[in-house]
């Protein structure tokens, strides 16, 4: 999906594309460039180089036959990509890492709320960058959101990702796994969070995971996590809301729930994000633009936003019957 995003405008505006996958998940890319190719896609329009990022990523990006680079992926790999870009001044759209904030305003529909909140959570094993990873909840109904979020939570059924019934798989990789279980280890008694429910599982698997009385400072409630771990913490006003969901170096996505259209319209327009969501997730329209502010990257695309990145612009002036001049 994600190639596709980026893939197909390039094409569409008459480019040749290198697409060059996650090291992690190879198999996906391959089979778009073969089903290309069945298409009736010319041979080199649409090549796929699988390789390690440090290698083949970075001898793609510093190279000056690339005349444009967009790039999904992490904040710090990110800008590594710019680094090398700009030894070209090879233009650059980047789309990185998120620690989405998710508003929950005491008129909202609970049940609507929650619903959304688990998916914008834990789909995928919360291995998405617009993850809704921070939730934020006007107190009146803060006491009972989170009992649902977490009854919603313990719900959800963890194992083979092959089995039909299976909502939460394992991790991406074992390293990966590491990581997600490091930060989980400052959760407990004494620590920056208390955990709600969820932890480890077995293999590489982390159960569904809600975390409360999360210490603003704590990388917890700071830093990308990239697994299916949400921290939840009350507000009492508006403003407080905004505040807190603007407090954090990302800026790609933000969902609010309420009954109150003004308020949609402020605190959609006070949100510093590249995409807000009322009363939903994850909602997309191809033409819109899409890209965050802060650590969360550089530029949009999307629609017409596409066109501008994957053209260059040409101004030709003639003019036209008159008399040549001395």
């Amino acid at each position: 999906m994600l190639a596709s995003w980026k893939v197909a405008p390039a094409l569409a505006w008459g480019n040749t594309v290198v697409l060059k996958p996650a090291e992690g998940s190879p198999a996906s890319a391959t089979l778009l460039a073969r089903l290309a190719l069945e298409a009736g896609l010319p041979a080199g329009v649409l090549n796929v180089l699988q390789g390690l990022g440090p290698d083949a990523g970075a001898a793609l990006t510093r190279d000056p036959r690339v005349d444009r680079i967009t790039f999904t992926g992490s904040s710090r790999t990110g800008r590594s990509v710019a680094a090398a870009a700009a030894s070209h001044l090879a233009p650059v759209s980047l789309e990185l890492g998120g620690k989405g904030a998710n508003l929950v305003f005491a008129d909202a529909d609970l049940d609507l709320a929650v619903d959304w909140a688990v998916k914008a959570a834990f789909s995928n094993a919360g291995q998405i960058c617009l993850a809704g990873s921070r939730v934020l909840v006007q107190r009146p109904v803060y006491e009972e959101f989170t009992a649902r979020f977490v009854r919603a939570a313990e719900a959800m059924s963890v194992g083979d990702p092959l089995a039909p019934e299976t909502q939460i798989g394992p991790l991406a990789s074992e390293q990966h796994f590491r990581k997600v279980s490091g930060h989980l280890a400052e959760a407990g008694p004494g620590r920056a969070a208390t955990l709600a429910t969820g932890g480890l599982g077995e293999g590489w698997s982390v159960r569904p995971t809600v975390l409360t009385e999360v210490s603003a400072d704590s990388p917890l409630w700071r830093e990308e996590i990239f697994g299916p771990v949400v921290a939840v913490a009350p507000f009492d006003d508006e403003k407080q809301a905004v505040v807190a969901a603007n407090d954090t170096p990302y800026g790609l996505n933000a969902m609010l729930f309420t009954a109150d259209l003004d308020r949609a319209h402020r605190v959609s327009a006070a949100l510093r994000a590249g995409t807000v969501w009322v009363n939903c997730f994850f909602v997309r329209d191809l033409r819109a633009p899409f890209g965050g502010a802060g650590d969360s990257g550089i530029g949009r695309e999307g629609g017409a936003f596409s066109r501008e990145f994957f053209t260059e612009p040409k101004a030709v002036v003639m003019r036209i019957g008159a008399e040549p001049r001395d």
